[in-house]
Formats: C-alpha cells, structure tokens, sequence
C-alpha cells in the first residue's frame, strides 16, 4: 500500500515542468522502474502514469529508457486482454510515444523489442482507433532512425513494409497520416525506396492527396517527396498520374504543403521521360512562383533549373499557355532585378532571339523565360512523349 501511494503521489508531482527537472535530479526515476517490475498489477499502472508524466521532459525520457523502462511497458501493453482497461491501455501507448519522441531512445527501444507490441495494437481489431494512431504515432518516431529500418521490414514474417502501406489506406486519418509519416522515414534508405513503391505504396498516397484535410495532404506529399529521390520511383510516381492531383494542391494556402509540393515536382522533372506530361498539365506554374517569388533560395534556384530544362522540351516554343507563362516569369525577373545566381536579371532582345545574360558569377545558370525567348528548345515539329 505504501508504494502504490508513493508511485501515484509521484505521478501527480510529475506533472509540472519544475517539478519534473527536480525529481529526476534527486534519483525519481529509480522506485518508478521498480514500480514497473512490481507483482501488483495497481503498482505498474501507477508506474505507467508515473512515466507518461515525467516523460514530458527530455532528460528523463533519455534516463528511464537507458535504465530500462521499454520491457515495463511492452510487459503492461501485453498484459491488457485480463487486466488492462483501455484507458489504462491509451496511457501505456502515450508513454511508450512520449518516450519515443527523443532521437536517443530510438534504437534503444527497439532493441528492446517494442516493435511487435505496436505492430500487434496497430492491427488488432478488438483495439479502437485511438489505440491504433498513438502505437502508428510511435511506429513513425521509431522509423526516424535508419539503423531500424530492418527489424521493421523483418516484421510479421518479413511483410513489415506491406502492412504499413496497408495501414497508409486505412479509413481513418488519425492511423493513415502516421503511416505515411513513416514511409518518409523508410523512403531514406536506398534499400527502402524502390521497394515501398513496387509495393504499391503510390496509390493509398494519391488517395490521401485528393482529401480536402491538409494534415493527410501534407503527409502524403512529404512522402511522395521523399519516393520522388529515386529515378525510377520519378517516372512510376508520374505514371500513376499525380500530377494533375498535385497541382490542384500547389496553391492550397499551407506554405508548407505549396512548398513540398514544387519540391516534388522539381525532383519528378529530373526524369526525362517525365517532362512532356508536366509540361502538359501545367507543371511549371508552381515551379515559376516559386523561381520568382520563394523564400528559400535553395529552391528558388532549383525551380529555376527545372523550368530552363522543361522549356527546352520539343514543342515547348509553340505552346501558347508556356509562352505567356514565361513572358509572365521573364518580366518578374526583369523587375525584381532578381540576384539568386549572382547578379541581376538582364533581359536582352524580344521573342526572336535576345535570349537572357545572367549577371555575376553564376553565368552558366540561364533563365527558363530567356530558354523560350532566345535560342533554348527545338524548332522541329516533334512534340512526343518520349524524351
């Protein structure tokens, strides 16, 4: 009875940010693990509790795993169908989440074997959704560290991979973002990310795109991004006819999304077999705000390569949506006297062939505009998909 009184009044004083810094100073964590370990099953709750609490803080979230808290509380979780009320359960989830929220634990809790109790409660169908996104939550964390990746394709017989693209179509965004989440870790590793996109990763992601919720928009053009770094996966992406879907999305409103998006297609333009269809569809409006207008100068001089590589594709001189797209980007630049490469923006001549003269240093970079006003593209009559 004393202990279980000790361990709940240390969950209680845990729960503000002071308290919890003085507490780990003067050794809490210690009867808490024991809490952990204990034959009365009210002692480990209050020992879960305990920890989700003092698991606020980063310092003792690196002490509790380091002094062994992970088989604690995959023991609980495991425990749950005769003791475990689900609350209880929700609380074991979180304090797993919040303990796997600090690059330290990552391998760490793995290593101690966390990853078939999250995998188990993510697929259960006696666990509620809220279960399922806390453990998918901590799945993505886990995913984070490449040194994890395969214990996490080794699992359920080495179909690992399979059932987190599955959970990626799961009707419920809570799960499903998660899920991508952590296809944008594993899309990291190059053993990682042909594989995911021949497993059909592509299309539960395309459907997540066309949602009007930008939490599930969001998470599912980072993961394209992350897909988009290989050149085959560039021309499968394409094939599966994103483009359209992402550029009904490039000009959202969320920053973040409008700029992982011109990213995407900067990464999918690298392909030449890719470049007439982006062309077709308009790709290179968001790419040419982004030229003219984005904050980042790192992808302010990405769309720009991409745009003068667009731009010299067949057919591209003759297209009149490019062509007033371009005069639109050429006169931009002409008047912010744009510096990204070095030096202003000089455009010389008209349409029959001034062309474009980069100032400073950078004046091997030229202009997509000055590509479709000088002597950039092909006059010939061919305009095929092919590249």
């Amino acid at each position: 009875g004393v202990q279980l009184l000790s361990i709940k009044t240390i969950a209680e004083l845990a729960k503000t940010t002071k308290n919890r810094v003085t507490m780990l100073e003067n050794g809490a964590c210690t009867p808490v693990l024991d809490a952990l370990k204990h034959k009365r099953y009210e002692v480990r709750e209050a020992g879960i509790h305990a920890v989700s609490n003092l698991g606020e803080y980063d310092e003792a979230k690196k002490r509790i795993v380091a002094d062994g808290a992970t088989p604690g509380i995959i023991k609980f979780l495991a425990e749950g169908y005769k003791d475990n009320s689900l609350e209880a359960e929700i609380t074991g989830l979180t304090a797993a989440l919040k303990l796997s929220q600090t690059p330290a634990n990552h391998t760490r809790m793995v290593r101690d074997n966390i990853l078939p109790t999250l995998f188990e409660f993510v697929h259960s169908p006696l666990k509620s959704n809220k279960h399922k996104s806390i453990a998918m939550q901590t799945l993505a964390e886990l995913c984070k560290h490449e040194n994890n990746h395969k214990r996490i394709v080794d699992l359920s017989d080495g179909t690992g991979t399979q059932r987190i693209i599955a959970l990626c179509g799961y009707y419920d965004d809570a799960v499903r973002i998660h899920a991508a989440e952590a296809v944008e870790h594993l899309a990291v590793n190059p053993i990682l990310v042909q594989k995911l996109a021949q497993e059909g990763v592509v299309k539960p992601l395309k459907d997540m795109l066309k949602t009007n919720k930008h939490h599930a928009v969001l998470r599912s053009v980072k993961a394209l991004c992350a897909l988009a770094q290989d050149p085959e996966n560039q021309k499968m992406i394409v094939r599966e006819n994103m483009i359209p879907h992402l550029l009904k999305k490039s000009n959202c409103g969320v920053d973040e999304i409008e700029t992982t998006i011109t990213r995407c297609l900067a990464l999918l333009s690298k392909s030449n077999v890719n470049r007439p269809k982006i062309l077709f569809h308009g790709g290179f409006k968001p790419l040419m705000y982004t030229a003219q207008y984005g904050q980042d100068p790192d992808l302010k001089k990405e769309s720009n390569d991409v745009l003068t590589n667009l731009f010299k594709l067949p057919g591209a001189k003759r297209d009149e949506l490019v062509r007033r797209a371009a005069e639109k980007f050429r006169d931009g630049m002409g008047k912010r006297g744009d510096d990204t490469f070095g030096g202003g923006a000089v455009f010389g001549g008209g349409m029959g062939g001034g062309g474009l003269v980069m100032g400073g240093k950078n004046n091997k970079h030229y202009n997509a505009a000055g590509i479709i006003f000088g002597q950039g593209g092909n006059d010939d009559d061919s305009s095929s998909e092919e590249d």
